[in-house]
């Protein structure tokens, strides 16, 4: 019987063979058919589709047909048909979909070029997409200049690849240049007749990206470099990877490299005598790591690919900065992909991007202009990102530590979900920012943010930021969302911010869920619109030195009952503040919270100045001059307001300085605008390395007279001093002293004579002490920014640093 049944198959699969046929495409008319899809569509499983030379411009989709689609290189050997028979996707879709369940896909012997994927985490894929647990044998074929968000070449979700003979180059994605795989799919690469796989672009994995996929063992004739890092190949998840590489294409370059819009990518990129063209280029091309690391100088100009072809998106590479000549005169110009301007994933390191203005196209529908996901530490500044429309998100952080100054996010429109900042489990702080027109329009469901989504991993400083003139006529949205991982104790805080002129549909303009507090520190709300109130608390708020005025609203403050999880009660702070309505602006639902009505707390108007570019600012006749708490230690305010002036200020000139209410002190005098945790002095205070774990060294010089004792102070971004470091001031005969700890006890380490001198200035001596990232009672502290300060007599001096685990 067993006999009798491999007979019967064996026979049913030769007829099957044998009743197969082979449709003939030529464009001259002589075939079966002048286009591709017209023979697929007439083809039944096992037939073939076999295409004479040409250039094909056409999308194609095999609808679930087992069938094999060639050229002519297949039934010649020749492979001169390869180069010379041409499907084109005409930048309007993927060139192929195999998206039926095929079991037996068989492609052999094109140039597959010109695919265009633009849909976000669904089916993507430039050259050729493979999903719903599809296969395709791919054969002898060239993919190239395939552009979309995921898989530049060859993306395949729930797919399966068997690859043989590819050349995969010039293909372009936000991630997984060349290739893209995701959710148990695979690909078996064929050893004897091997891939090239080579000089292709993307935010993550320029030539490979798999997720989801268990191991991949790929084997190549060419790969762009030799032991690629994962800027290159990325495996994400349960993946991993081994590649075996038999040639390189390029070597990486360890030095700074220089790019400018009439720049040439065949030159060095050296100098700004011999710049690079390409940001992109420049990315894949520098090599740097933590004891080496490296800047990418961008020169002013436009880049988009119109003007000089610029690929988008650009990368990012662990301790690689990206720095522009100036914000106004460095533009980004996106008119090339629809994975916007810039993208980085799963970068284990440090990276800054400075001084750029960015913009997407609206000539097709964009996930981002920038997107990040798990960075280990991220410093942007100087970033204008204006005027974007068709567009999900503007400005998407996910598990990012962070630090953004000078963000300018203006008149930005969503259709899906946040027209303004997106943070994803964000920590670090946000500063001297600007928020403001920003329009969500999207569907009317719950998540919605217009200018800024916050949620937190660990304690975040917002701290002189505009979020203002935001609009959304979505009824489940949030003008701003602070929020954290319920029952973790991280808190954010608020200082000398402006939310004013939002407009929203829901009940709130602004919500803080599930921190341990949310701070608002001389903050200012006012004419702000919802459909009830002003502030949503689901969380412990503190209110100090703060104006809620927005008389559109019935309230100022509504604290949730929440007592369906635990912990569901919730304490509200109010200090020297003006509330509108007083404590009858605030609504304490179901009488549930705890709120405590403090001193120093006023019910007026506060009679704004509401004229010039910077209403809101308080008139002389305010009642809010003046007005604020006297004693603000312990609040670690900036020592400028909003508009760079004075943070305290004797206003009503009777002698006192004293704090006003709100983000505006009156009648205070401009000062410089720098980082006030950071003064500028000349003691060369600073640390190495920078970001450290577990420990680093704290460096600084003192004038040679300044002797006796001095001490270096170790504060947390809330301002709470953790360690105190006391340092020995050498007198002349001893120029420098070290202090490590050793089981909890302080000792003073002397270098020998022949490496004690070693001068910054003229006159000038230089200390070091090591701090290893414990507090007073030498327990370990967290991840996060910390500040050290060094005080020797009248002398005062501050650096930042960063520790991460």
């Amino acid at each position: 019987m067993k006999v009798i049944f491999i007979l019967l198959f064996v026979f049913i699969s030769f007829s099957s063979l044998l009743f197969s046929t082979t449709w003939e495409v030529k464009q001259d008319g002589t075939g079966d058919f002048t286009s591709i899809q017209e023979g697929i569509n007439a083809s039944v499983n096992s037939d073939t589709v076999l295409v004479y030379p040409g250039t094909y411009f056409e999308n194609l989709d095999f609808n679930g047909k087992n069938i094999t689609l060639c050229s002519l290189e297949l039934t010649t050997g020749d492979p001169q048909y390869i180069t010379s028979t041409i499907i084109d996707g005409q930048q309007q879709a993927s060139c192929i979909r195999i998206h039926n369940g095929e079991t037996e896909a068989r492609i052999q012997g094109f140039t597959i070029q010109n695919g265009f994927g633009t849909l976000f985490w669904s089916e993507d894929g430039g050259g050729i997409l493979l999903h719903d647990y599809s296969t395709a044998y791919v054969t002898n074929c060239v993919l190239k200049h395939n552009i979309s968000t995921l898989g530049g070449a060859l993306y395949a979700r729930h797919g399966f690849f068997y690859v043989s003979g590819l050349t995969i180059t010039e293909n372009y994605s936000g991630i997984g240049g060349a290739l893209y795989m995701a959710d148990d799919s695979t690909i078996t690469f064929d050893q004897n007749n091997r891939c090239n796989i080579y000089n292709n672009n993307s935010g993550k994995g320029a030539d490979i990206y798999v997720t989801d996929t268990g191991h991949v063992d790929i084997y190549v004739d060419t790969f762009t470099v030799f032991n690629p890092s994962r800027f290159f190949a990325q495996y994400y998840d349960d993946s991993t990877l081994s590649i075996d590489i038999q040639h390189n294409w390029m070597e990486l370059e360890p030095n700074d490299l220089y790019v400018a819009v009439d720049g040439d990518d065949n030159n060095s990129g050296l100098s700004p005598d011999e710049p690079l063209r390409n940001i992109s280029w420049a990315v894949r091309k520098i090599q740097a790591d933590e004891q080496n690391p490296r800047t990418i100088h961008v020169s002013a100009g436009t880049y988009s690919w119109a003007e000089n072809q610029q690929i988008y998106p650009f990368g990012c590479k662990e301790y690689v900065s990206i720095i522009g000549e100036d914000m106004d005169n460095t533009i980004l110009y996106n008119d090339f992909s629809p994975a916007g301007v810039v993208t980085g994933h799963n970068v284990q390191g440090s990276i800054e991007i400075s001084n750029f203005s960015m913009q997407n196209s609206s000539d097709y529908y964009t996930w981002s202009v920038v997107f990040f996901y798990e960075i280990l530490f991220l410093k942007m500044s100087n970033i204008n990102i204006s005027n974007n429309n068709n567009i999900r998100n503007v400005f998407a952080s996910e598990h990012v530590y962070n630090e953004f100054d000078n963000l300018i996010i203006t008149n930005n429109t969503s259709q899906r979900q946040c027209s303004g900042l997106l943070f994803a489990d964000n920590a670090g702080f946000l500063k001297n920012s600007i928020i403001e027109g920003n329009v969500c329009d999207g569907p009317n469901q719950y998540g919605y943010v217009v200018a800024m989504q916050l949620e937190i991993f660990d304690d975040f400083l917002v701290e002189n930021c505009k979020f203002s003139n935001n609009s959304t006529n979505n009824t489940f949205s949030h003008i701003v969302r602070a929020t954290g991982n319920f029952n973790e104790s991280y808190d954010i805080t608020f200082k000398n911010c402006l939310f004013s002129d939002n407009e929203i549909a829901s009940d709130k303009v602004v919500s803080c869920f599930y921190t341990g507090i949310t701070s608002f520190i001389n903050c200012s709300f006012t004419n702000n619109v919802s459909s009830s109130y002003t502030l949503l608390g689901c969380t412990n708020l503190d209110l100090t030195n703060t104006i809620m005025y927005n008389p559109d609203n019935s309230l100022e403050i509504f604290m949730e009952d929440h007592t369906s999880v635990n912990p569901g009660i919730f304490t509200l702070n109010v200090d020297y503040s003006n509330i509108r309505g007083g404590i009858d602006g605030v609504y304490n639902q179901n009488g549930v919270n705890i709120i405590n009505w403090n001193v120093g707390n006023i019910d007026e108007e506060p009679l704004f100045i509401q004229t010039g570019n910077d209403p809101y600012q308080l008139s002389q006749f305010s009642p809010c001059i003046d007005a604020g708490i006297p004693d603000t230690t312990g609040l670690f305010l900036p020592p400028y307001d909003l508009l760079h002036h004075e943070r305290i200020w004797d206003g009503d000139n009777n002698g006192e300085a004293i704090i006003d209410m709100g983000c505006y002190e009156f009648g205070a005098d401009s000062v410089g605008v720098h980082n006030y945790e950071l003064p500028i002095t000349k003691y060369d205070l600073s640390n190495y390395p920078n970001p450290f774990n577990p420990s680093t060294t704290i460096s600084f010089s003192l004038p040679n007279e300044i002797t006796g004792q001095a001490e270096i102070n170790i504060f947390n971004l809330k301002g709470q001093k953790v360690k105190t470091l006391p340092v020995t001031l050498s007198p002349s005969t001893r120029l420098r002293t070290s202090l490590v700890e050793e089981s909890g006890i302080n000792q003073l380490k002397v270098p020998r004579p022949s490496t004690q001198l070693r001068m910054t200035q003229a006159g000038n001596k230089e200390y070091s002490v090591v701090w290893n990232g414990t507090d007073d009672n030498n327990k370990p502290v967290s991840s996060g920014i910390y500040f050290a300060l060094l005080k020797a007599g009248k002398i005062e001096a501050s650096c930042k640093m960063l520790l991460l685990k």
